[in-house]
């Protein structure tokens, strides 16, 4: 993921926004690369969103400086223009402390795949995808049974009993 996943409005946490080219998978193997696809939950659940990034825009004066300084930022891909990057984060409030999750899902060795073969990429592309949507999902999951997910009941827990609170096992991810 990147910048779109990060700056993501309401309601969209812990989904993929990536574009339809896949220059990253061809880019990974015209370097012999090793693709590790990580998802990563929590943080979004840390934050309150008061205004999503398009909202911001909308708001007299400093919608137009928001614009304006977003517009200065040179754009990650080098086929796209600033105005189809959104690269401005949404107005948010900190809430309580979510633990935050990670799982890696299976690597994808790019030694031989051929950087031309857009058909062999975009599968690539497609798997990694697919990892990541399934680690999504794994932690979502298995973070129902995490008692102590949300801060203020771990930080308790923490304090009083000077150790990391527990969490769920290993076993209840990556069961696909």
């Amino acid at each position: 993921g990147g910048v779109r996943e990060v700056f993501h409005g309401r309601n969209e946490s812990y989904q993929i926004f990536w574009p339809e080219k896949v220059d990253f998978v061809r880019t990974a193997a015209r370097f012999n690369a090793t693709i590790v696809p990580i998802s990563a939950v929590g943080m979004a659940d840390s934050f309150n969103i008061l205004l999503d990034s398009s909202e911001v825009l909308d708001i007299p004066i400093l919608g137009q400086r928001a614009k304006e300084f977003a517009r200065n930022i040179t754009a990650a891909r080098f086929d796209v223009e600033n105005e189809d990057e959104n690269f401005l984060a949404p107005l948010v409030a900190p809430g309580i402390p979510s633990r935050n999750y990670f799982i890696f899902g299976k690597p994808l060795n790019t030694t031989d795949l051929d950087p031309r073969d857009k058909d062999a990429c975009q599968k690539a592309y497609l798997q990694v995808q697919e990892e990541m949507r399934k680690g999504f999902e794994d932690i979502l999951e298995a973070r129902k049974k995490d008692a102590f997910r949300d801060g203020g009941p771990r930080l308790a827990y923490e304090r009083l009993t000077g150790r990391q609170a527990p969490t769920f096992s290993i076993e209840d991810v990556n069961n696909h």
